[in-house]
């Protein structure tokens, strides 16, 4: 039994190897990752990122921003919970991610639920996330499912530069030119 585990880790190839190696640096680094991200999701991003290894960091005050994000290594902007307080924080640290190099990935929730929002979210989309997150729909009464979400992806992604990923019952990760479909989604 003990042989077969470490044949099954020694044969890992393609993808799953590289995801394994990405996930061992992580739990080797303890990278500091801060989250400005929704009340909601925020304990839930918070032991996520504990057990991939990383040191999440709610901080969302714009008065930190300039001290702290610096020294985070990713960021990572859930507009779940959007307020007017909350967004000139959100662009600055989004702005000190691009001007440093540093990866940051966008969650534009309900981006175009009201005016505000959607004008929000096009503000951070022109501060060059590395990766925008979402849904293809959210909510209980929706109908809309991940899949009808492939061209609208592929299209941001070439807009903005950024890689796209859609989740739902089918999973789509996309750069605007190759299309990953992942089928063990939750609807």
């Amino acid at each position: 039994m003990e042989e077969e585990k470490v044949r099954g880790k020694a044969e890992l190839t393609g993808w799953p190897a590289k995801a394994w190696s990405l996930l061992s640096a992580t739990r080797s680094e303890s990278p500091l990752i801060q989250c400005i991200t929704n009340f909601v999701s925020m304990d839930l991003m918070a032991n996520t990122l504990l057990s991939a290894g990383a040191s999440p960091a709610m901080i969302h005050t714009a008065d930190e921003i300039p001290d702290f994000t610096p020294h985070a290594r990713a960021l990572c902007i859930n507009v779940g919970t959007l307020s007017a307080d909350w967004l000139p924080a959100m662009k600055l640290a989004a702005q000190f991610a691009s001007q440093s190099g540093k990866p940051w990935v966008l969650d534009p929730v309900a981006a175009g639920a009201s005016g505000f929002r959607l004008k929000a979210c096009l503000e951070l989309v022109e501060l060059k996330p590395t990766v925008i997150r979402g849904n293809a729909s959210e909510g209980v009464d929706s109908s809309h499912e991940s899949t009808d979400a492939v061209e609208a992806a592929k299209s941001l992604a070439e807009a903005s530069g950024a890689i796209v990923a859609v989740s739902g019952a089918v999973d789509i990760v996309t750069d605007g030119r190759e299309l990953l479909v992942l089928t063990m989604g939750c609807p």
